[in-house]
C-alpha cells in the first residue's frame, strides 16, 4: 500500500478518529501464501495454522479461512470466534495452558484438534472417553521442548531455564500408558516453544524431539507433527541490526529432519505449523498525532503523541520501531534527537526513544511500521479506549475494520448501579 499524505492521514482521522491503524490486507494475504508455499515446496501435506493470540483481527482471520488455513486457538474467546466466522471445529486447533471442561467437552465432540498440556487435561479425556463410548477425539499431546544452545546456555523466551510447557519425562511416560489404558490413539504431537532468537536451530530440536516421542512411544496412528510457531517474517535489517532466516530456510530445515525420518517418509503424517508474528506483523502500521513538543532540563526534547507504547510495541522490547515523520507544512530545518513519548502518564510510555526528527509540530503525524502483531490484542482501556482499525476499500479510500471503542462500549459490561449496603 502507498505511503499516506498528511492529507489523507488526516482525512482518515476526521473521519475515525487519532490514533488508528491501518491493515494493509494484500501484505498479509502475501505473506500467508508465501509462508505456506515454502512449506510445501519442502514437505506435503502442510497445514497452517494461524495464530489468533497475535492478531485475531477478524478480517485477517477470514483470509486465512479463505486460503484454506487452519485456525490456532488457546482459549475459548478464540474458539468462538473462529467458529463465529464460520471455521468448522476440525479445522481448529486447540492449544493453551488451560482449557476447562465445558471447552474441552464442545472440542472433542466437534471434532478440533486438541494438543492436551497437563494431567488435568488428560484425565477429562479418558473420563471423556468412558461417557462417549465409540467416538474418537482428534487428541494431541504438547511436549516440551529442552532448547539449549550449543554453549549450553537456555534460549526458551526470557532465558528462562525451562519452558513450563507440555510433556516430558516421567509425565510423558505418564501420559502415555494414561491414554492407552483408556484406548486413546493420539493423533497430534505439538512442539510449540517460544524462543528468545526464533533460530531455525530450534526448529531442528523440536523436529528431532517429536520424530523421538513418536518412535520411543510407537505412536503410527500419529496424523499431525506440529512444530508450532515462532518464525521471523519480514523483518527489516535496521530494525534489529541484522539478518533474519527466510520462510524457505526454516522449511528446509524443518522439512531435512522429518524426512530423514523413515515411519515419517512412508506415513507422511501432516506437517502443522502456526505462524502468528511472522505473518502478520508488517501488516500493519500505527498512525498517531503529534500533540506537543518540549525541552526538559534544557537538554532533553520529548515530543508528545496522541497514541501510547501499549498501540506500538505492548511487550515494550527495547528496539525503535520503523517510523515516518508526516509534516503539515514541509519545510527547512534542523533534525533534533527526541524521544516519542505517549499520551499515558507513566515515564516509561516511550515510543520511539532517541529519534531524529525534521522540525516536528503540533499537527503533524508519525507512522509507526511492523504493529500487527500483539497490539491489538493486548492493549489495555488504560487511559485510552482501543482505536480504530481502517483498511484500503481497493477503490482509493479506506473502510472501517473495528470502530474506536467508545465509553458506551467499555461500560457495557459493567454494573452502574450503585450497590445498596
Amino acid at each position: 500500500m502507498a505511503e499516506l499524505t498528511h492529507a489523507e492521514t488526516d482525512a482518515i482521522a476526521q473521519q475515525y478518529g487519532s490514533p488508528f491503524y491501518v491493515f494493509d490486507s494484500v501484505r498479509f494475504r502475501n505473506s500467508i501464501q508465501r509462508f505456506s508455499a515454502a512449506m510445501r515446496a519442502r514437505y506435503e501435506p502442510f497445514i497452517l495454522g494461524y495464530s489468533y493470540k497475535t492478531n485475531y483481527l477478524p478480517a485477517a482471520c477470514i483470509q486465512v479461512k479463505e486460503a484454506g488455513g487452519f485456525a490456532e486457538v488457546v482459549s475459548r474467546f478464540e474458539y468462538d470466534l473462529a467458529i463465529r466466522l464460520g471455521y468448522d471445529h476440525p479445522n481448529i486447533i486447540f492449544n493453551g495452558p488451560l482449557k476447562k471442561e465445558q471447552d474441552l467437552d464442545i472440542a472433542f465432540a466437534g471434532g478440533a484438534i486438541v494438543n492436551l498440556d497437563s494431567m488435568t487435561e488428560l484425565e477429562f479425556l479418558c473420563d471423556w472417553i468412558k461417557k462417549h463410548p465409540g467416538k474418537k477425539p482428534a487428541a494431541g499431546l504438547r511436549i516440551n521442548i529442552k532448547l539449549t544452545g550449543a554453549d549450553g546456555e537456555s534460549h526458551v523466551q526470557d532465558g528462562l531455564k525451562a519452558g513450563r510447557f507440555g510433556f516430558s519425562g516421567e509425565s510423558l511416560d505418564s501420559a502415555i500408558e494414561k491414554l492407552s489404558t483408556s484406548g486413546v490413539e493420539l493423533v497430534s504431537l505439538h512442539g510449540h516453544s517460544s524462543s528468545n532468537n526464533r533460530s531455525v536451530d530450534n526448529f531442528r530440536t523440536i523436529c528431532r524431539t517429536l520424530c523421538s516421542v513418536r518412535e520411543r512411544y510407537s505412536l503410527d496412528g500419529l496424523r499431525y507433527f506440529n512444530v508450532g510457531g515462532g518464525f521471523f517474517g519480514r523483518v527489516p535489517r535496521e530494525l534489529i541490526g541484522r539478518e533474519v532466516p527466510t520462510f524457505e530456510e526454516y522449511a528446509f530445515v524443518i522439512s531435512e529432519i522429518l524426512l530423514d525420518d523413515p515411519w515419517i517418509r512412508k506415513s507422511r503424517p501432516a506437517l502443522v505449523a502456526e505462524p502468528g508474528v511472522s505473518v502478520v506483523a508488517d501488516s500493519m502500521s500505527f498512525y498517531t498525532r503529534i500533540h506537543s513538543e518540549k525541552t526538559v532540563s534544557g537538554e532533553k526534547n520529548f515530543i508528545t503523541v496522541d497514541g501510547s507504547v501499549f498501540n506500538v510495541k505492548p511487550t515494550m522490547h527495547p528496539y525503535n520501531m520503523l517510523f515516518r515523520h508526516i509534516p503539515a507544512n514541509p519545510g527547512p530545518g534542523v533534525e533534533t534527537l527526541y524521544d516519542v513519548v505517549g499520551s499515558t502518564c507513566m515515564e516509561k510510555d516511550v515510543i520511539l526513544r532517541d529519534v531524529f526528527m525534521l522540525n516536528p509540530q503540533p499537527g503533524d503525524y508519525i507512522e509507526i511500521r511492523n504493529t500487527g502483531a500483539y497490539t491489538i490484542v493486548m492493549t489495555p482501556p488504560f487511559i485510552n479506549l482501543a482505536p480504530a482499525i481502517v483498511a484500503s476499500d481497493g477503490k482509493g479510500g479506506f473502510e472501517l475494520l473495528r470502530e474506536a471503542q467508545s465509553l458506551e462500549q467499555l461500560l457495557a459490561c459493567y454494573n452502574l448501579q450503585v450497590p445498596v449496603a
